[in-house]
């Protein structure tokens, strides 16, 4: 039986070249398999695809777009567990040491809310229009969406980025393990808005993982983080205007607030972020890997060509 990757530890280096290869497979299956299942929509109906799915009820586009986010994970992280040392039990799908439920979730909706807040005042000053999706009012075809949103991202990136790839590169030290997947995490976003709040989450998520030694906590968090957006989302397009700014302040003013002021009475008290985390190379220490710092390159540069372009 091949020994766990963690007590095999690569180099710095090599793993981060292995985690862009894995991105860069997750962003061309998913390409891939956006193109194939487009091409079957227009074999059924002319003219329809993914992006333009006309003639296909809401709750068929909602299960095609499982499909897709499904198999983006799912083929790559195969992939993964046959080509390399990484086993199932490197993506950390254990119950977690003890952890603190209140203070990470107020920590990290914070987190994620200051994000979007800058994230949409950085867009704004850009001139970068952001356009939302349309929810149905309900029924089935509502519970498939949020499904598809909430859920499904949830479980299958927290797998994948937390799981698979922090695994790869636990072996060099916590802080690089948790910085290099959350900056790619971040950048296949492509959205310069959403990309600042995929990487301060990442981050804390990944930190979660180091701190309680499962995936299942962030798990939580992020589904948790995916539904208050959803429902920002739905009260935006089918409840009162007033309603929906309160529940915009409660998540952009009063989460961050809550957050920072839970921080600094954790710090008053002695706790220490960096407790048990596994001692190692510096974050920055990612970009030795000449594929590393190419992934990042074209990510980035792919970001702001779709920016150009849309």
């Amino acid at each position: 039986m091949p020994k766990s990757i963690l007590s095999n530890p690569r180099g710095v280096r090599g793993a981060a070249s292995l985690c862009a290869v894995a991105a860069l497979a997750y962003l061309f299956v998913q390409d891939l398999l956006t193109i194939f299942v487009s091409a079957l929509m227009g074999m059924r109906v002319q003219g329809a695809s993914l992006s333009d799915p006309v003639g296909f009820s809401v709750a068929a586009q909602g299960l095609l777009g499982i499909v897709v986010a499904a198999g983006s994970i799912v083929l790559p992280l195969w992939g993964l567990l046959r080509a390399t040392r990484l086993q199932t039990q490197d993506l950390r799908i254990l119950l977690p040491a003890p952890w603190s439920p209140a203070f990470c979730l107020v920590v990290f909706l914070g987190l994620a809310n200051a994000g979007n807040l800058f994230g949409g005042l950085l867009a704004r000053g850009l001139g970068v229009t952001t356009s939302s999706t349309a929810l149905p009012a309900g029924g089935l075809d509502l519970f498939i969406r949020y499904f598809s949103l909430c859920v499904v991202p949830a479980v299958l990136e927290e797998i994948y980025f937390r799981g698979a790839l922090q695994g790869i590169m636990r072996p060099s030290g916590s802080s690089v393990a948790i910085f290099a997947p959350a900056l790619l995490f971040a950048l296949l976003h492509l959205d310069l808005a959403q990309s600042i709040t995929a990487l301060v989450c990442g981050i804390f998520l990944g930190w979660l993982v180091e701190r309680s030694g499962s995936i299942l906590p962030g798990m939580l968090l992020h589904f948790i983080n995916n539904t208050l957006a959803f429902l920002s989302l739905y009260l935006r397009q089918y409840a009162p205007e007033q309603l929906a700014v309160v529940y915009e302040l409660i998540l952009l003013v009063a989460l961050p607030l809550a957050a920072l002021f839970l921080v600094w009475r954790v710090k008053v008290q002695g706790f220490s972020f960096s407790a048990g985390l596994r001692g190692g190379m510096e974050p920055l220490a990612v970009f030795t890997s000449l594929p590393y710092t190419v992934c990042v390159l074209f990510l980035m540069g792919l970001t702001v060509y779709l920016y150009r372009v849309g």
